[in-house]
C-alpha cells in the first residue's frame, strides 16, 4: 500500500498475486461510514506474473479485503496492518512504517534474552519498563518471539502468522500504532546499548492444513505458495499443516519485503523459525536473505531443523549466520543431571562445538532452555528423559540453576536464555504452552524478588564473561588429563584467565589446578565450598587457592588469575 496521509482521502493502488483467478475484487469498508461497503473490480496486469491491480479512494484506518472468484474475504498478504473484526480478519490502510536506524555496535559480544512481549510486559511499552532490569543481568540482545499478526483464539506464542509484514495490534497500547510502538521498544533498547532481534516465521502460515479457514495465500495462489507431496497434499515438515514453497517468486518477494519493513523499524537481527524449511529450493531463498542481510547490516540466526531435516552445521547456511545449537542444550542438560559418557561431548560444547561448525564459536548459539520446552527452573523440578531433566529437590535447586548458567555463560559461542530463567520462572512443568495465555506463561515479577540470589549470580557471571571472554581452551580433569571414560562425570578447563572445575558426580572430588601461576576464587555454585573463608557467590575472593581444590558434589568452582598490580 502506498503512503496515505491520516484523515486525507486519496486514490490508492494495491497489487495482489492471484495467477489462477478469473476475477478479483477489493472490498473497502471506510472508517467514517463502516456500514457502507464498496467493491472495486481489479484488473489483470497484462505484463505481470498473475498480478492484479485495484485502485480506490481510501484514508488511513479504512478496512479492506480481497475477494477472488466470489470466494471468502482474504487478507492482502502485503498489507502493513491487520485488524480482527466480528466478521473476520481484515487488512487496514496505514502509512508506511517509520524509519529508524539499527543500533550502534554492541560494546561486548551478544548475550541473548528471549522474551514473549505479552508474557514479559503485556505490550511493547510495558516491555520498555523492564529493560533496565534485563540489562543488569548482562544480556544485551532482546530476541522477541513473533510480533506479526496472529489469531489469538487458540494461540499465545504467535507462530501462526496471518501475514508476514505487519505488527500484532494486541501488543500495542494504541492498536493502530503497533509498528510505531515496536519501534519505540527498539529505540529504548538502543538507548541502553542493547540490540533487538525478532523471531520471524516464514516456513508456514496460520492457514494451517486444509481443515482450517482460508485467510490469504491459500485463496490467492494455493497451487504455488505451498509445497506438496507426490499425492498433491501439503507437506507438513513444519508440524503446522502447510509448508511454504521457498522457490515461489511471490513468496520470496513477500519474505524480503517483510524483513525490509522490520529493519526499517531499527530491528537489528532476525531469527528464522524452522529455517531449514526455507532451504527446500536448494538454498536460493537463503542466499537472497543473506545478501539482503549483509546490505542492511543485521544479524541472521537460523533454527536449522524441522520435522523432515536436520541441518545444524550444514554448508547451506552462509558464513556469518548464527545457528541454534540443540546439541549444547541436550549435552549440558544430560551432563548436569549425571548422565554417563558425556565428558567428550561437553569438551566440544564449551569451546563452541567445533565438531559441528567449521568456525566454531562464531556460529554456535548456545542455550539450555528456550520458549519451546521446560523453563530452566522446571528442568530441576521434573524428572523426564525426553527433556533430559531431573528433579534434584529443593535443597539442590539453586545450585543446579547456577550450574546451568555457569556452563552457558562461560562457554564459547553466543549464549541465550529465556525471560525469567534468571529468577527461576516456572510454568509448573508445562513444556509446550503455545496456547496458554495466563499467569502460567507470564513473568511473575514477585518471584524476581524471591530469587534475587540467582539473578545476582547471573549478573556476576556475565561480568566475568565480559572481562574474560572464553578462548584458547585447554582441558584437564581431576588430574592433569581429561578422563573421558564412560563413568566419568568431571571436567576442568582453562580458558584465558579462567579455570573452571565441574563436578557432576554425587560425591566431592579433589581437583588439581594444572595451570601455572596464582589463582583466586571467582565464583562457586555451592555455598562456601572451596576455602574456609570462601566468598559469597558473585564476590571475588582475595585468597590464593592451594594446588588442590575440593569441589562439592554437583557443583562448579571458577578460578581466575589475580588482576595485575
Amino acid at each position: 500500500m502506498d503512503r496515505v496521509t491520516s484523515a486525507v482521502r486519496a486514490l490508492r493502488r494495491i497489487h495482489v498475486h492471484a495467477p489462477a483467478a478469473g476475477s478479483v475484487r477489493v472490498v473497502v469498508r471506510t472508517r467514517r461510514t463502516p456500514i457502507k461497503v464498496t467493491p472495486i473490480a481489479a484488473r489483470r496486469e497484462l505484463a505481470g506474473r498473475g498480478d492484479w491491480v485495484a485502485e480506490f479512494v481510501v484514508e488511513v484506518g479504512d478496512h479492506y479485503s480481497v475477494v477472488v472468484d466470489d470466494g471468502p474475504p482474504l487478507l492482502d498478504p502485503n498489507c502493513r496492518d491487520v485488524v480482527m473484526t466480528a466478521e473476520g480478519s481484515r487488512s487496514v490502510v496505514r502509512e508506511p512504517w517509520p524509519r529508524h536506524p539499527q543500533g550502534a555496535p554492541l560494546a561486548s559480544p551478544p548475550v541473548v534474552y528471549e522474551l514473549h512481549v505479552r508474557g514479559l510486559g503485556r505490550t511493547f511499552r510495558g516491555c520498555i519498563q523492564h529493560l533496565d532490569r534485563i540489562a543488569a543481568t548482562g544480556a544485551n540482545v532482546l530476541e522477541l518471539m513473533p510480533v506479526h499478526p496472529f489469531d489469538r483464539t487458540d494461540n499465545y506464542w504467535g507462530y501462526m502468522p496471518m501475514v508476514w509484514g505487519a505488527v500484532h495490534r494486541a501488543y500495542a497500547s494504541e492498536p493502530d500504532r503497533a509498528a510505531e510502538e515496536l519501534a519505540d521498544l527498539v529505540t529504548a533498547a538502543h538507548e541502553r546499548g542493547m540490540h533487538v532481534w525478532i523471531d520471524v516465521v516464514f516456513n508456514h502460515t496460520g492457514e494451517g492444513d486444509p481443515s482450517l479457514p482460508t485467510h490469504s495465500l491459500r485463496g490467492l495462489d494455493d497451487a504455488n505458495a505451498y509445497r506438496r507431496d507426490a499425492n498433491g497434499r501439503y507437506t507438513n515438515d513444519s508440524g503446522c499443516g502447510n509448508d511454504i514453497n521457498p522457490a515461489d517468486p511471490n513468496v520470496r518477494r513477500l519474505v524480503l519485503e517483510a524483513l525490509d519493513r522490520y529493519a526499517d523499524l531499527g530491528v537489528d537481527g532476525f531469527r528464522f523459525d524452522l529455517a531449514s524449511l526455507l532451504t527446500r529450493d536448494g538454498g536460493e531463498l537463503v542466499r537472497q536473505i543473506d545478501e539482503w542481510g549483509r546490505g542492511r547490516g543485521v544479524a541472521l540466526i537460523a533454527e536449522p531443523w524441522d520435522m523432515g531435516s536436520y541441518e545444524v552445521g550444514s554448508p547451506v547456511w552462509p558464513a556469518g549466520w548464527l545457528q541454534w545449537n540443540d546439541r549444547f542444550r541436550d549435552d549440558v542438560r544430560g551432563f548436569l543431571r549425571g548422565e554417563s559418557g558425556l565428558v567428550h561431548a561437553i569438551c566440544q560444547r564449551v569451546q563452541g562445538s567445533p565438531d559441528l561448525f567449521a568456525d566454531g564459536a562464531a556460529t554456535s548459539l548456545n542455550f539450555v532452555s528456550a520458549h519451546d520446552g521446560l523453563t530452566m527452573h522446571d528442568l530441576t523440578a521434573i524428572t523426564d528423559d525426553r527433556h533430559r531433566s531431573w528433579d534434584c529437590g529443593p535443597a539442590l535447586r539453586m545450585q543446579q540453576l547456577k550450574n546451568f548458567f555457569t556452563l552457558l555463560l562461560l562457554s564459547a559461542g553466543t549464549p541465550m536464555w529465556v525471560m525469567g530463567d534468571e529468577f527461576g520462572r516456572t510454568q509448573e512443568g508445562h513444556a509446550n504452552p503455545y496456547d496458554i495465555d495466563s499467569p502460567l506463561t507470564w513473568v511473575d515479577w514477585q518471584r524476581a524478588q524471591e530469587w534475587s540470589e540467582l539473578t545476582d549470580f547471573v549478573a556476576a557471571l556475565s561480568a566475568l564473561r565480559r572481562a574474560h571472554p572464553p578462548h584458547d581452551f585447554r582441558f584437564h580433569g581431576v588430574g592433569p588429563d581429561v578422563d573421558e571414560g564412560f563413568e566419568s562425570r568431571s571436567l576442568a578447563w582453562c580458558a584465558g584467565d579462567l579455570y573452571v572445575m565441574v563436578n557432576a558426580w554425587w560425591q566431592p572430588l579433589t581437583f588439581g589446578v594444572h595451570e601455572p601461576g596464582e589463582w583466586i576464587v571467582a565464583l562457586e555454585t555451592a555455598p562456601a565450598a572451596t576455602l574456609p573463608d570462601a566468598p559469597l557467590d558473585g564476590v571475588q575472593a582475595v585468597l590464593p587457592v592451594a594446588d588442590q581444590v575440593v569441589v562439592p558434589p554437583r557443583s562448579i568452582v571458577v578460578l581466575q588469575r589475580p588482576p595485575a598490580g
